[in-house]
């Protein structure tokens, strides 16, 4: 097959006006996507697009070195393609460095194959400019880790945020309403009349519904239990009252002895069951919920299930906020979450990370 735009692949020259010949030079010369020809390691021929891509005229580019019009870290790798291709008569697609006139780099991405030019054996292919592509990458690229680190930044400042209004609750708020009871409790030993008794006690109950509220509130905010007792143990307690709340039935499983997390891995774990206990509350309509903990030398997994109504992956819900903070804490700590469909109904949210190298313990 010959190469050259001036000649068809039967090897005859088109006569111009022929009927049914097309105009293959006209197309090539016009086209909006670089054409070119490589043999001998030497450019033999470029039509003005790829010409305009290198900042040559035609004229000039033709007949130069490969090598001034690549990038020379690029240099290597694309002789080698074009060797291979050479070699074994194939097509190849990739995207390479090209080098510009004015010696800056240029994004191309080229496709090529091997022809016959002038009686020997060349490369002959398309590159189009991606530059501009590759930069609207980069830049996408550069913002999108600009907001996951915002995003980590964020959850740690709320957590600080959290944790410090959990103990101002419990300890300043708790501690005014506990006095306040007893303060009550002693008047109403003291009281003589109905009155005054039916008034303190009814004064003691309030005081201790505040408490209970007080309690709920913190541990809302951060799970006292988390530290005093482990992940397992709050993820049991919270499961617990969030079911009573809701008239759900729980079933919880863990197999294995739970490896040590690290306290950012425990934080993570367990605001992201919160979260799946939070959007089967909203969103669900289920019945029964089980969570389901593994563990083995590697990794720790943790399993929220529930046999509502599922996802609807066909038509994501707007706004959908819970979800995108939950991958994103789980990505926090090096792990992966994965939200799925249940079988025969429900949702599955799965958190998998990794654990420490040390060996397991209590």
């Amino acid at each position: 097959m010959k190469a050259s735009p001036d000649t068809r692949a039967d090897g005859a020259t088109p006569e111009a006006g022929a009927t049914g010949e097309v105009p293959y030079k006209a197309l090539v010369e016009q086209s909006l996507v670089g054409i070119y020809v490589i043999q001998d390691d030497a450019l033999k021929y470029a039509n003005a697009a790829f010409a305009q891509m290198t900042g040559f005229r035609p004229d000039e580019i033709v007949g130069r070195p490969l090598k001034d019009l690549v990038s020379p870290e690029a240099v290597e790798d694309v002789q080698r393609k074009a060797a291979e291709r050479l070699l074994h008569g194939s097509s190849i697609r990739y995207t390479t460095r090209g080098r510009h006139k004015d010696g800056r780099d240029i994004d191309l991405e080229v496709h090529g194959s091997a022809v016959e030019f002038d009686g020997h054996a060349a490369v002959a292919g398309v590159a189009i400019d991606i530059s501009q592509r590759m930069r609207y990458e980069q830049e996408l690229n550069a913002s999108r880790e600009e907001l996951r680190e915002l995003t980590t930044h964020l959850n740690s400042v709320r957590e600080q945020h959290r944790a410090k209004t959990a103990r101002e609750v419990h300890d300043v708020l708790g501690g005014i309403l506990t006095a306040i009871k007893m303060d009550a409790s002693r008047i109403l030993e003291r009281a003589h009349g109905d009155d005054v008794a039916e008034i303190t006690r009814n004064l003691i109950a309030s005081a201790q519904e505040g408490i209970e509220v007080v309690r709920e509130v913190s541990e809302s905010l951060y799970p006292a239990a988390l530290d005093h007792l482990g992940l397992e143990a709050a993820i049991r307690h919270h499961l617990e009252r969030f079911c009573a709340r809701h008239s759900l039935a729980a079933v919880t499983r863990a197999n294995g002895v739970l490896s040590p997390l690290s306290p950012e891995q425990k934080l993570a774990a367990y605001r992201i069951f919160q979260e799946a206990l939070t959007n089967i509350a909203r969103h669900a309509h289920a019945r029964h919920v089980r969570v389901r903990i593994d563990v083995n030398s590697a990794t720790f997994t943790l399993a929220v299930e529930d046999d509502g109504v599922g996802l609807n992956s066909s038509e994501p819900r707007r706004g959908a906020m819970g979800l995108i903070s939950m991958r994103e804490r789980a990505r926090e700590v090096g792990g992966t979450l994965s939200i799925g469909k249940c079988t025969p109904r429900g949702t599955c949210v799965t958190l998998t990370l990794p654990l420490a190298s040390e060996g397991p313990s209590l």
